[in-house]
């Protein structure tokens, strides 16, 4: 296994290396970590101890800040330095106060993970979900580090051969916390974004007196979807109002909306009168959610769905795309039938007009869904009591 595991990752070196000549993302992977041991040197302070977070993405960092937020509360004279594996999680917050450093992490080479671990002389180390190397947790092994992962998910169907690579590496941690039994630090941070105040006044005039619906993170296929249903349902339904947030490429997506539906639309960056409003501004979509009726979540027609649980927090009922599987608490929700996955545009329009049609159904939605976020508000303190322990 390590064998491979060895081939495995010089050969996607090799990959990103020669990628790098045709690809800008591959070449930006390597350009970025091409001087990471003297970048993450210049900026450590010396004389610190340091709690390191791994995460792969921005997602996962999500799902590390609950634990952060704790760890400052309990272990004072801890700092915390957090590496990415993509560009775009430490693009995202690398000049936030959220952590005293953020780091690009190398390529989990052996000679990398040794050296990377001397640098960093972490006081122990945290691994979210499943971001996880064979070389650097040998390397914290050999050197008596306490190493935790965080929003495991122990049950979840995988193939053989990783689910080989995992058997192999879960015994390098000294605790997992499996999200069957510690709760999930994901949906504690959704938790707090329910919690958190936030005024809007274009949201708010647009939602006014209206039954609104909003396409969360969506793809073109999904626009086209909502944009269709409100043709055909807005004479029957004077009071219906859809927001959209395409999930990435905006302007292109935006730029292909405006072509298509240019009469029906109002853009948020330049807000006029309409019934379809296109959120063309980042990083407020995750509060947006609780003015809304019903969310239909992006994603679940290709590769898979995006985060359900930021619109289901708020009590919403929540429907997406049939690929959904890889993720625990949206099967959850799905079991519970809190949440709705369809096939294609005939299933989803059903389900939005059963939804429309039957506020009771709702209003059981919401008070349901508020039972099961309630039980994911401690979960971050629990663990970090846990880490605690473990390395004391």
């Amino acid at each position: 296994m390590r064998l491979f595991y060895l081939f495995f990752i010089h050969f996607y070196d090799f990959l990103m290396r020669f990628a790098g000549f045709f690809n800008q993302k591959a070449k930006n992977w390597c350009v970025l970590r091409k001087n990471w041991k003297t970048d993450l040197q210049q900026k450590m302070d010396s004389g610190v101890n340091y709690c390191w977070i791994h995460c792969a993405s921005a997602g996962e960092f999500e799902q590390a800040i609950p634990i952060i937020y704790n760890l400052r509360c309990t272990m004072y004279d801890v700092r915390i330095a957090v590496s990415f594996f993509s560009s775009s999680g430490f693009e995202m917050y690398k000049d936030s106060d959220l952590a005293d450093l953020f780091f690009y992490f190398p390529l989990d080479s052996k000679k990398n993970a040794e050296k990377l671990v001397e640098i960093l002389k972490p006081s122990f180390a945290i691994f979210i979900r499943n971001e996880i190397w064979l070389n650097v947790l040998t390397s914290l092994n050999k050197k008596n580090i306490s190493t935790f992962l965080v929003n495991a998910n122990l049950q979840q169907k995988r193939n053989y051969f990783y689910q080989l690579f995992l058997n192999k590496t879960y015994p390098f941690f000294t605790k997992i916390f499996d999200t069957k039994t510690f709760g999930n630090t994901k949906l504690e941070r959704v938790v707090e974004n329910r919690n958190t105040v936030f005024n809007d006044a274009i949201l708010e005039d647009f939602c006014k007196d209206s039954f609104v619906i909003i396409l969360g993170s969506s793809w073109l296929e999904e626009e086209r979807f909502i944009i269709d249903f409100y043709k055909k349902n807005k004479e029957k339904n004077p009071n219906l109002k859809i927001v959209i947030a395409p999930h990435e490429n905006l302007s292109l997506n935006s730029f292909e909306l405006k072509k298509s539906y240019g009469n029906w639309l109002s853009f948020y960056r330049n807000y006029t009168n309409g019934n379809i409003l296109v959120l063309d501004k980042k990083g407020i979509l995750k509060y947006a959610y609780r003015h809304a009726d019903i969310a239909f979540i992006g994603g679940g027609f290709d590769k898979g769905v995006h985060n359900v649980s930021e619109a289901a927090v708020y009590g919403v009922p929540t429907i997406f795309g049939a690929n959904y599987h890889k993720f625990e608490e949206i099967n959850e929700l799905v079991d519970l039938q809190l949440a709705f996955p369809v096939k294609n545009y005939i299933e989803l329009e059903q389900k939005m007009l059963e939804l429309m049609n039957n506020s009771d159904k709702r209003n059981t939605i919401k008070n349901e869904l508020t039972t099961y976020f309630s039980s994911h508000e401690q979960v971050a303190k629990t663990i970090v009591t846990e880490i605690d322990k473990a390395i004391h």
